[in-house]
């Protein structure tokens, strides 16, 4: 409780403080390789991703590739009309993946990316390679991930074909304080390579961003401020990011989610809605920019997210149902097997019960004859004997019909799980998560099997 207080009076601070150092609008910037975010999640959240860990943000912090822990791809493609530093008419092409790999004893995630930006007058290429930790740092206060990006830049005149190559470093950080809060931090572009083209100098400008997010199971909210260094011959932008994010769920058909976010900048602001349909391992998003100062020209974004290696939840459900139909069958089986053997034993004991109390009878009665009384004793001893083993058989019996019992419960618990697992998949909403984890500890608690599983995910939905 006490980090979500400190979290929310940072991020407030963070607020204000942006709106104090929030500047006049300034002169028209054209510096090449602008912190620009990737694809159209990216941009629906006016890009704002600082401390959101989703692989697609890996431009503008290369440490929030690390919690990715599938392959995942993605393709985007953006016919925009503003950057960070102004108006722009541009179209983009960008591709990137992340690989996670484990380093040295280490999880981690290698990321690629390539874009390809053309403008009017300027195309611009980028091709770069970075890596991301998970919990790397872990602290009292919440884990803490690194990153770093190295980047192949090249720009290029159109209409003389005069190009110039160079390489950017990125740097990042990103702060888990719980399961719901982030914070990033990255430097980018921190060597600023220049580009001579056409007689110009321009360079790749040294941006720092820091960013907050809060994560639940319905929406995201999230907060940047940017700040980028002099380039091209112009001063240097300061900027200040937003966005929102709701998911909305539906049975069968995927989760559709809604985006919104405001850049504020000079010359630069623009406000952006978005859309995303997820479903299984995919994700298509669009987004739309719509500038507040100068020419109201709206920019488009289109992306499309794989994530490989999730399994189709429906169908092992099925598989996992028609299993558990057939061990049902087999224990009924087993059960009523085992009950037919214990009546027979029952029956047999009885008689043997009948028998014994008749030859004690005679044994009183013929007690004067030696002979009959040993012959009689003889014959007792057998009979006690076959009780003995009967009613260890039988011991045996009910032992196993026990055990089958227990085995029955096991499965209708390992049913009940499965329909919870289902449930959760579906994006039932919390409060509903734990009502049924309640009533399943309460129905099998007393029973005698294993139901940690159940126990500790109703710990982990209480904290």
């Amino acid at each position: 409780m006490k980090k979500m207080k400190n979290f929310k009076k940072g991020f407030l601070g963070l607020f204000f403080l942006a709106s104090t150092l929030y500047p006049l609008p300034s002169t028209l910037l054209y510096a090449a390789f602008e912190d620009i975010g990737l694809g159209a999640g990216s941009r629906g959240l006016a890009d704002s991703v600082t401390a959101l860990g989703d692989i697609n943000g890996v431009l503008l912090n290369p440490a929030v590739t690390g919690g990715a822990r599938k392959f995942e791809t993605g393709v985007h493609f953006e016919a925009g009309s503003r950057t960070s530093l102004g108006p722009a008419d541009f179209n983009s092409y960008a591709f990137n993946m992340a690989l996670p790999r484990m380093t040295y004893g280490k999880l981690g995630t290698l990321s690629l990316l390539g874009r390809y930006n053309s403008q009017e007058e300027l195309s611009q290429k980028t091709l770069g390679i970075g890596y991301g930790t998970w919990q790397a740092l872990k602290t009292a206060l919440g884990v803490v991930d690194f990153g770093a990006g190295l980047k192949v830049l090249q720009a290029a005149a159109v209409k003389s074909g005069d190009s110039g190559m160079g390489f950017g470093l990125d740097l990042g950080a990103l702060w888990r304080a719980d399961s719901r809060h982030n914070l990033g931090l990255s430097f980018l572009n921190v060597n600023s390579p220049s580009f001579k083209i056409d007689a110009a100098d321009d360079r790749a400008p040294f941006t720092v961003r820091f960013g907050a997010a809060e994560t639940t199971e319905d929406y995201t909210l999230t907060m940047d401020v940017a700040r980028r260094a002099a380039a091209g011959g112009y001063p240097a932008n300061f900027s200040l990011n937003s966005g929102f994010e709701y998911v909305w769920r539906t049975y069968r058909y995927g989760l559709f989610c809604s985006r919104t976010g405001l850049s504020l900048a000079g010359r630069a602001s623009f406000l952006s809605l978005g859309i995303a349909y997820k479903h299984l391992a995919s994700e298509l998003a669009y987004s739309l920019m719509a500038p507040l100062t100068g020419a109201i020209l709206p920019g488009h974004a289109l992306s499309l997210t794989v994530r490989f290696g999730d399994r189709d939840i429906e169908s092992e459900y099925e598989r996992l149902i028609k299993q558990e139909i057939k061990y049902r069958k087999d224990l009924i089986g087993a059960l009523d097997e085992s009950l037919k053997r214990e009546t027979l034993l029952k029956d047999e004991l009885n008689s043997l019960k009948v028998e014994i109390d008749a030859l004690n009878d005679k044994l009183n009665a013929a007690r004067e004859q030696k002979a009959a009384v040993v012959e009689a004793r003889e014959k007792l001893e057998v009979i006690v004997e076959r009780q003995r083993r009967a009613e260890a058989e039988l011991k045996v019996l009910e032992e196993k019909r026990r055990r089958d019992k227990l085995n029955q419960v096991q499965f209708d618990f390992s049913r009940d799980w499965q329909a919870y697992l289902k449930l959760k998949s579906g994006g039932a909403p919390k409060d509903v998560l734990k009502g049924s984890l309640q009533r399943l500890i309460s129905q099998y608690q007393s029973t005698g099997i294993d139901i940690s599983q159940a126990t500790i995910e109703l710990q982990q939905l209480v904290q």
